[in-house]
């Protein structure tokens, strides 16, 4: 906010200007954590994504190996390179 008279002023302006002031960086300040916890929300909601995706991950993963550790698996699996 710009002073709006450089002018010498009465006190009552100039605080009147103050609260003008405080009032809009309030405002800016209110803005600024609510974008900041929207940002968080979202880190939040990713960092489930990503340990759903490793969850889901892990358990192919396992399956896979169960699969190819499994004795009666080994003959198909030697017969399938052939």
């Amino acid at each position: 906010m710009k002073i709006k008279n450089p002018e010498p002023r009465s006190l009552s302006e100039v605080l009147k200007d103050c609260h003008l002031l405080v009032d809009e960086l309030r405002d800016k300040l209110k803005k600024k954590c609510n974008d900041v916890l929207s940002l968080r929300k979202e880190v939040d909601r990713l960092n489930e994504e990503l340990q759903l995706c490793e969850l889901r991950y892990n358990t192919i993963k396992t399956k896979v190996d169960e699969y190819t550790q499994d004795p009666l698996n080994k003959g198909r699996i030697d017969d399938s390179s052939r």
